[in-house]
């Protein structure tokens, strides 16, 4: 089956001060139907000028200008799967660097306006030069991402671009990219074969305590919580992009889990959907899927659940107050060094596990 996961890419850079708390946002029903309505026509300043001469306050501008993005260019899943990185012109003596990118840059959106599909690169300079023709300020930055189980631990490299604005006198975050939509994967070649328009409104203003469980800034001028670090960042648990929204770890604090043979995990999280079964997969024991493909015919495959491997399945007892989700799980051996949490056979979370050599 086609895997689904938040489209993350390239690269870019920036600067920034301050720190975003959550906004309390308002019903935009209104600025986001005539985002959509609205139809470029060759011209970057026509475009701006349309999205945003109905508002006055920024923050509609800001908004409208996002929608539009987010539901006018598509991902371009062809280009990444190319492994090529967007070639951006040297600046050589004598030159005016600053007239050098102004120049390539307008090409490059240009480029992406007519083609109307762009890889995060895209996405996030098209975001800060319509804000910065709509007079508002606004910055594109690169950095890490976690998008894989088996990345905690490690940052991994910078491979993705997303914004910042200014509102309010303080900076607040937005992944033009990763609300955009989702890719498909296939799972031999690796490859993304597909773009499904998805609109995700998480990624729009999020708080910095929400952004950075899979984003890092590469220049910490962006990291917008004192302490905060890319070996904090690096030892996140990874969380499934669909659940992502709804979950709130509580304990343990890491996603890297040091411990050894006989030791209890408490787990404790607040989760607003809904459990009905809970489980715990690893390196030592997995529940087998339930669901798998079935050939019917020589041309036709359907999708059915397997009954004997729903016998086979081992269930975590866990206590629910409320939102509250709370269940210990023991380390059975040293040679434990992963675990994933399911919610109704689906994971939601991976943990590293560290096991302390001293103590075995």
């Amino acid at each position: 089956m086609p895997r689904r996961f938040s489209l993350f890419v390239l690269i870019l850079t920036c600067l920034a001060r301050s720190a975003s708390a959550q906004t309390v946002l308002p019903d935009f029903t209104g600025v986001d139907s005539l985002a959509r309505s609205v139809r470029f026509r060759d011209n970057i300043y026509e475009l701006t000028r349309e999205l945003t001469a109905p508002y006055t306050d920024k923050l509609p501008k800001v908004r409208s200008i996002f929608i539009w993005i987010t539901d006018n260019i598509r991902y371009d899943y062809k280009f990444f799967n190319k492994g090529e990185e967007i070639k951006v012109p040297a600046c050589r003596g004598g030159q005016d660097c600053d007239e050098v990118m102004a120049n390539w840059e307008k090409k490059f959106l240009t480029t992406v306006l007519r083609k109307r599909k762009a890889v995060c690169e895209g996405y996030a300079l098209l975001f800060t030069r319509m804000c910065d023709i709509a007079g508002i300020e606004a910055a594109t930055i690169n950095g890490y991402t976690r998008t894989q189980p088996y990345e905690i631990g490690h940052a991994g490299p910078i491979d993705h671009a997303w914004n910042a604005v200014w509102l309010d006198s303080s900076w607040h975050l937005l992944d033009p990219t990763w609300a955009a939509g989702v890719c498909t994967e296939d799972e031999n070649s690796g490859k993304l074969n597909g773009f499904q328009k998805k609109y995700n409104n998480y990624y729009f203003l999020t708080s910095f305590e929400e952004f950075s469980r899979n984003h890092f800034p590469q220049y910490t001028r962006w990291v917008l919580k004192p302490g905060y670090t890319k070996d904090k960042f690096a030892a996140n648990p990874y969380y499934d992009p669909a659940t992502l929204s709804r979950i709130r770890l509580l304990s343990p604090q890491s996603g890297m889990i040091n411990g050894q043979k006989g030791d209890t995990i408490h787990f404790k999280f607040d989760y607003t959907g809904q459990i009905e079964k809970l489980q715990v997969n690893s390196n030592l024991f997995r529940n087998p899927d339930i669901w798998g493909w079935e050939q019917v015919s020589k041309r036709k495959k359907v999708w059915v659940k397997d009954t004997f491997a729903v016998k086979r399945q081992r269930y975590v007892s866990f206590v629910r107050k409320g939102d509250r989700v709370e269940f210990d799980f023991i380390i059975p051996e040293n040679s434990l060094y992963y675990l994933d949490i399911l919610f109704d056979y689906q994971r939601v979370m991976r943990f590293k596990v560290v096991i302390d050599k001293k103590g075995k």
